[in-house]
């Protein structure tokens, strides 16, 4: 076995138990996450399975290895993208129903049951023999119309699952933002090393997204240790944030707008996130013509504006318009 093929197992046997770790470790304290643990389990798991088929794979010594062991990727590689677009969806708090479920889990199947018959269609494959010159464990292919749209939804899937995560950047918190970090890179990089290796750059006869996958698992690991990624989310903040009846402005601490709630926005129609950023003096002046009355500078009583508490978070009300201002620090 020469060098190279032994570096590549070595970083697919890193990934394997990597999210082999990940896993076991959020099934184990399930009960004190979200129901999100569940599809990270599951999206994993799917992954583990993946990374030990493929570094089995790179071990085999002829063809009729090489088809069983790549069938087995195939019980958890097309299944790991589109689990992992529910897990970012759960994540984000959309909506998950049984049909969108069933509807992303489909492709998935049916590129394991073509994978498993393609001797007798060659639809996925239209050649996988062992490669002439580099000798087993290398395969030589050439890809048929199904193994086409199987990548393509599988790169989709993750590239809707990065973009939603994107999407959701300006509106999180800084507190949250290590999590939206550690979940783009973790589409993203295998993302990318799936498509150069659609386009047939990268290595010949060897798959690269099992090796890169251990990044994407160190990244969610980081995660987890650090910014507590199940048990403080940013969508639990929201649903809290948003189910005050009270209209709520919050600001940094030079008086720029980087949050409001739902009840806020019912009293303005006119608010939105197009106005993040901007000195709160502006926001008011668009929302309703008039100038602010009152210094948000001053820490003291001051007309109808009652300074509540002098610490940070600074919370001032207006009881006119039942609304509530917190300068907060970040």
């Amino acid at each position: 076995m020469n060098s190279h093929l032994t570096a590549y197992m070595a970083l697919v046997c890193i990934s394997g138990v990597l999210n082999l770790y990940l896993c076991l470790n959020v099934f184990i304290k399930r009960h004190y996450y979200r129901n999100i643990a569940y599809f990270f389990i599951i999206y994993t798991a799917s992954i583990t399975i993946y990374c030990f088929a493929s570094a089995f794979g790179l071990m085999a010594t002829s063809l009729e290895e090489i088809k069983l062991w790549t069938i087995i990727q195939y019980i958890g590689m097309p299944v790991s993208s589109p689990l992992g677009l529910l897990f970012i969806m759960q994540y984000l708090g959309m909506k998950l129903t049984k049909k969108r479920c069933i509807a992303l889990l489909t492709m998935p199947f049916i590129s394991l049951v073509m994978m498993m018959t393609n001797d007798f269609h060659h639809l996925h494959y239209q050649v996988f023999e062992v490669d002439p010159i580099l000798g087993a464990p290398y395969i030589h292919q050439e890809i048929g119309i199904w193994y086409l749209i199987h990548s393509v939804f599988t790169i989709a899937c993750m590239f809707v699952a990065f973009f939603l995560v994107l999407s959701h950047w300006k509106e999180t918190a800084k507190v949250y933002r290590p999590q939206l970090i550690s979940l783009m890179w973790g589409q993203l990089i295998p993302m990318l090393a799936a498509f150069l290796y659609l386009i047939g750059f990268t290595p010949p006869g060897i798959d690269p997204v099992p090796m890169v996958l251990c990044l994407s698992s160190l990244l969610y690991l980081w995660s987890i240790n650090s910014s507590r990624m199940f048990t403080i989310m940013p969508i639990a903040k929201d649903t809290i944030f948003n189910s005050i009846n009270d209209g709520v402005i919050v600001l940094d601490e030079s008086y720029r707008l980087i949050e409001f709630n739902a009840a806020c926005k019912s009293m303005f129609p006119l608010l939105n996130i197009s106005m993040f950023g901007m000195n709160f003096e502006e926001v008011w002046l668009s929302l309703g013509g008039n100038s602010f009355s009152f210094q948000l500078e001053t820490a003291s009583f001051t007309g109808e504006i009652q300074l509540i508490t002098r610490s940070i978070p600074t919370r001032f009300v207006h009881p006119h318009c039942n609304m509530s201002i917190i300068v907060k620090a970040y």
